[in-house]
């Protein structure tokens, strides 16, 4: 009989991986608690374990090489490679894909900055280029 208290293997490292592990420098010490209410008078963000890679993938090179000139995203991937690594991954997906350019556009909680104009540019520029290109196929 196995035990379920058995270590579950690693996950492999993937080079295309979205996310790069942080140093965190030990788990944060515990706050009292105040009934079931959180603590939001600390950050807590150091405490992460990973966090988005600032870089282009290899993944998202290919995708915004397949690009034509005019749609590419420079101000994106220059400012938000983040951004552009998720919007390569769900390229081929298009619900995805369509969901996420309209997180990325509209403001649903309505306290956001919003994008750099030429980001906000290149952003409307790809997505319309995207939503022409599938509406094309019948996607």
């Amino acid at each position: 009989m196995t035990s379920i208290y058995r270590s579950r293997p690693k996950r492999p490292v993937d080079e295309d991986d979205v996310r790069q592990p942080v140093s965190t420098g030990g788990m944060p010490t515990a706050v009292p608690s105040r009934g079931n209410a959180p603590d939001t008078t600390r950050d807590w963000s150091h405490a992460r374990r990973t966090k988005p890679a600032g870089y282009m993938l290899p993944v998202s090179l290919k995708w915004f090489a397949s690009l034509p000139l005019e749609v590419r995203p420079m101000a994106l991937v220059t400012d938000y490679a983040r951004i552009a690594n998720l919007l390569a991954l769900q390229w081929d997906k298009p619900a995805a894909c369509r969901a996420y350019f309209d997180d990325l556009i509209s403001d649903r909680r309505g306290n956001r900055r919003g994008f750099p104009p030429e980001v906000r540019r290149d952003l409307l520029t790809l997505r319309d280029y995207y939503y022409n290109r599938h509406m094309s196929l019948g996607q």
